[in-house]
């Protein structure tokens, strides 16, 4: 089975929490993708859904199925967000960021009352680190940033490689919000609660691709079908 198939059965379980008149949080990537791909084939339930999009890539991609996305701005909450995840730690810890929208994902699962997160099972790791951490910062001083960076992961016994994102022809990756994105090859993060203070207090931080005690369900899709994962 391929691993498309395998997020193709995540996302089927997360339709399921979908309901008449919610207003639904979209998430971005290749596995969220799937899920809006489902959503397009429920004509009579589209109509009656409001959406908020954590990226321009989702949208663009949304409106092959006319869902329209609107500004965040004009939700005071979402009854759900449905997103992917670059890993899962059996504890519910997440990295994101492989996208390059951590922050507007951040923000809309600030304020949805359901977080739902869809993933292939080879997403679900004992402990965060093998996928990079990315970290968001404002379009200034990355150098800097690293050298800043590098001292607080010190302080936690890593010494990761942390390289600027750059797009194919070497220019620096830029968010939707205008902001670069540095990616930390730390291997094995034990303490990632710890770390994530550390890195977030450093001034030209905006987020880290940490994402922590967030999660509402986990569905994981495998070979038979999909699974609901719940943490302690």
């Amino acid at each position: 089975m391929t691993t498309q198939q395998k997020k193709i059965n995540a996302a089927k379980m997360a339709l399921k929490r979908i309901r008449p008149g919610m207003c639904v949080g979209l998430g971005t990537g290749s596995t969220t993708n799937e899920f809006i791909n489902l959503l397009g084939q429920e004509k009579q339930l589209l109509k009656t859904l409001r959406y908020a999009s954590s990226s321009i890539q989702t949208e663009t991609f949304a409106k092959k199925y006319s869902i329209i996305c609107e500004d965040i701005d004009q939700f005071n909450q979402l009854d759900v967000t449905v997103d992917g995840a670059d890993e899962v730690s059996r504890q519910g810890e997440m990295i994101k960021g492989g996208g390059g929208a951590l922050l507007r994902e951040k923000m809309l699962a600030s304020i949805s009352k359901d977080y739902l997160i869809i993933v292939d099972d080879t997403k679900m790791v004992d402990y965060l680190g093998d996928f990079p951490l990315p970290i968001e910062i404002m379009n200034f001083s990355p150098n800097t940033t690293i050298n800043l960076l590098k001292k607080a992961f010190k302080a936690y016994h890593l010494d990761p490689e942390i390289i600027l994102r750059v797009n194919s022809d070497s220019s620096s990756v830029i968010t939707d919000g205008g902001n670069l994105i540095l990616d930390c090859h730390c291997g094995q993060i034990l303490d990632p609660n710890l770390l994530k203070k550390k890195i977030e207090e450093i001034p030209n931080v905006i987020t880290s691709g940490f994402f922590l005690n967030m999660i509402s369900s986990v569905f994981v899709g495998d070979e038979k079908g999909s699974t609901e994962v719940f943490f302690e």
